[in-house]
């Protein structure tokens, strides 16, 4: 298999792309998080400017865009089973693919509700939770007045 054939392509690819996006989100959220906390920092060269965007190359934004390309890698590894040549990950990513394809697999075995079915069990579900609301706020009020009663409140 080479570096950039997908492992089982194909299969999960719900599961798999939805994970990816997932995680993909989050990657760029720890690579804001970096920037923002390292914004501070001097430039790497005086009227250094990244093409196109004219932004100041900061330290901050070398680093927040080399952990988005890292963790992209990673994510690229976990979800599409990607190998590098290193065995551990390899077998890690194997799995965890294996993992999202069986996933997908038991989803689609699932005996999901009907409209009708799964209004009437949030209604019940809802009602049950104000009774037991009221039950519970009846016990504390009674509680209440017995324990101010013998003088302990």
């Amino acid at each position: 298999m080479s570096f950039f054939e997908v492992y089982r392509k194909g299969f999960g690819l719900y599961s798999r792309i939805t994970v990816g996006i997932a995680l993909g989100i989050l990657a760029l959220f720890a690579s804001v998080s970096l920037y923002n906390a390292l914004i501070g920092m001097p430039s790497i060269a005086e009227g250094a400017k990244i093409p196109l965007v004219g932004i100041g190359l900061t330290w901050g934004v070398v680093c927040a865009f080399a952990l988005f390309v890292f963790l992209g890698f990673i994510i690229c590894v976990f979800v599409a089973g990607l190998e590098t040549g290193i065995r551990p990950l390899d077998n890690s990513g194997k799995k965890t693919v294996e993992f999202l394809i069986d996933t997908q697999g038991e989803l689609q075995k699932v005996s999901w509700p009907t409209r009708y079915e799964l209004i009437g069990s949030t209604a019940v579900v809802l009602v049950s939770v104000v009774v037991i609301g009221i039950f519970v706020l009846g016990v504390d009020w009674f509680v209440s007045v017995i324990m101010k009663y013998i003088g302990v409140l």
